[in-house]
């Protein structure tokens, strides 16, 4: 009796599963989600990894059968032809283990710790224990030559690390390094004459051995050489501001601003200078047998690298003059109203730029040195002149205030307020000339 039951509860379908069909008799009775594995298990779809999606049956005209519900139920009928299919990944996961969707959720929503993460994280700690150890140096450049001894080995000693990561193609950790070397030259240079003030005769020292280190780095770390070589280039920076303003006897605030506006300048010709050096040109055919030749093919790749290098030349270039801009903004904060007036007019013409640039980290420099411009503009503005405070507290919180509105909390294109940008940056670079007569006082 129960086994004639049983064969009259079945239903012979036609089950497929891609290019897998099998004709099966199923009990009909039964929710659905009972026999799906043992359908999976017949065509040979039954893996760890469709199995953790799921599967689910379709009837004729797409129909999705309840799982929750039998065959006989739903009126599949001996003949139907079913479709097996395994659910989107992307849909939710069926779990029959509260453990299994713990798991899951742990390896799909949180990234991993790795080895490399740990090597990473092993360089950032060495580099803010190589600068403690190189600020304690610069404290202590009273000592003179034994001071540049130590610091100029150490920076010797983070370059040869520096190769050794490179090599073994850990290049952040390299880059990483490298940068830190050249503080230790700078410390270097600085303990050269310690009878003499930093600020002039010790930046030519400073500066200079930060060329060298500079230098050697875009030897130790090619793939980086662009980056490090922009360090050198901001030691020459020290080094004319030094020679001007100590053995030359220049006035430091007059080479300060001339410094200044050339390396603004430079910096918003940025573009061009990437665009110049990938050596990409696309030139119109002019002649009918120009016109009616086979059009050459374009090799992606050598594309992709001639983009990469003018990226990379934009990078350096946008470090080096930001870093030059940078120096300089001390003297020119102390020296008075038309030093910091320039020196906002620098930094609104580096933030405007950031309209006509595509790259994250085109925008991401170009941010944070017009904003590290206005903060030590601010800062040494407020420590030289003590009368200006409440002034500056007022026009920097107003300051912030806006920027908070309009970025933050009404995020949206203006057209107006673009155009309006637009007159401002050409305002901000036409203004450098004037600002910087007035900061040595031509007029």
């Amino acid at each position: 009796m129960s086994g004639s039951n049983a064969t009259a509860s079945l239903v012979r379908v036609s089950v497929s599963s891609g290019t897998r069909r099998a004709d099966l008799g199923v009990p009909g009775g039964i929710p659905v989600v009972e026999i799906l594995p043992e359908l999976a298990r017949e065509l040979g779809v039954l893996d760890p990894e469709h199995a953790t999606h799921g599967f689910r049956l379709v009837a004729g005209g797409g129909t999705v059968l309840d799982p929750d519900r039998s065959l006989a139920a739903q009126g599949v009928l001996d003949g139907a032809m079913l479709s097996l299919e395994v659910l989107d990944p992307s849909t939710t996961k069926v779990y029959d283990d509260v453990v299994e969707a713990v798991a899951d959720v742990v390896e799909t929503q949180f990234s991993p710790w790795t080895a490399r993460h740990s090597a990473g994280t092993a360089v950032g700690a060495a580099t803010v224990f190589f600068l403690c150890a190189a600020w304690a140096l610069f404290t202590a450049r009273d000592a003179g030559a034994l001071v540049t001894a130590v610091a100029a080995g150490v920076a010797v000693l983070l370059l040869g690390a520096a190769a050794l990561l490179h090599q073994r193609t850990q290049h952040g950790g390299a880059l990483a390094l490298g940068a830190t070397s050249l503080v230790f030259a700078a410390v270097a240079g600085a303990a050269v004459s310690p009878d003499r003030p930093l600020w002039g005769e010790g930046l030519l020292w400073c500066g200079g051995a930060v060329v060298v280190g500079g230098l050697l780095g875009a030897l130790a770390v090619p793939a980086h050489r662009l980056v490090l070589g922009a360090g050198a280039v901001v030691g020459l920076g020290g080094v004319v501001l030094g020679a001007l303003g100590g053995p030359l006897g220049v006035d430091l605030t007059t080479v300060a601003a001339a410094v200044f506006v050339v390396a603004v300048v430079l910096g918003n010709v940025l573009p061009w200078a990437g665009l110049t050096s990938s050596r990409l040109t696309s030139r119109a055919p002019r002649t009918e047998a120009e016109i009616e030749a086979d059009v050459p093919a374009v090799d992606r790749d050598d594309v992709r690298a001639r983009v990469a290098a003018g990226h990379d030349v934009m990078v350096a270039v946008s470090l080096a003059t930001g870093g030059v801009a940078l120096l300089t903004t001390p003297q020119l904060a102390a020296s008075g109203v038309p030093g910091t007036a320039l020196v906002v007019a620098g930094a609104a013409a580096t933030l405007l730029r950031t309209r006509h640039s595509r790259t994250r980290t085109s925008v991401v420099l170009a941010m944070a040195t017009g904003v590290g411009l206005l903060a030590l503009a601010a800062v040494v503005a407020a420590l030289a002149h003590p009368g200006w405070r409440p002034v500056l507290a007022v026009v920097l919180g107003t300051a912030g205030a806006v920027v908070v509105t309009l970025a933050v909390l009404a995020p949206r294109s203006r057209v107006r307020l673009g155009r309006v940008a637009d007159a401002l940056d050409g305002v901000a670079l036409v203004a450098l000339v004037p600002l910087a007569a007035a900061t040595v006082g031509v007029v």
